[in-house]
């Protein structure tokens, strides 16, 4: 079937614009496809990753994209998106705390250089779960 006449023939209604951080869709496809939410908008994040690998002439990747995306259709359901969100909200949760604990034995060590990477990591660790936080309460 030829993705193209398909793109947006799902009935599935858009509830508001979803960012799932932990699907790692490029930024690109969050423009084209904000106004879209849950399994929508995960199948237009695909698609434009489609896009662009076939923009870059990359046949393999446009084969794992076209497989992920068959395979998003199949299988998505809003609720599993929203329960895969609440579980990465968790995980970010408990890295931060993991990274706390290292950035206490670094600093009780006196090595700077240890100090500054987990700094860096609890400020991207934060980054990350602001972002969850505020996809799930959008979903």
């Amino acid at each position: 079937m030829d993705r193209s006449t398909t793109r947006f023939a799902f009935t599935v209604p858009a509830l508001t614009a979803l960012v799932v951080g932990s699907l790692s869709a490029p930024v690109a496809a969050s423009s084209r496809c904000d106004g879209l939410a849950g399994c929508e908008r995960k199948f237009c994040e695909i698609e434009t990753q489609i896009d662009n690998a076939e923009q870059q002439a990359n046949a393999d990747k446009v084969a794992g994209l076209e497989k992920a995306l068959a395979e998003a259709r199949d299988h998505c359901t809003d609720d599993s998106l929203r329960q895969e969100l609440k579980e990465d909200i968790e995980e970010s949760r408990s890295d931060l705390l993991d990274y706390q604990k290292d950035l206490d034995e670094a600093r009780a060590d006196g090595d700077g250089e240890k100090v500054a990477k987990y700094q860096k990591k609890i400020a991207d660790e934060i980054t990350e779960l602001e972002a969850l936080q505020k996809a799930l309460s959008e979903f």
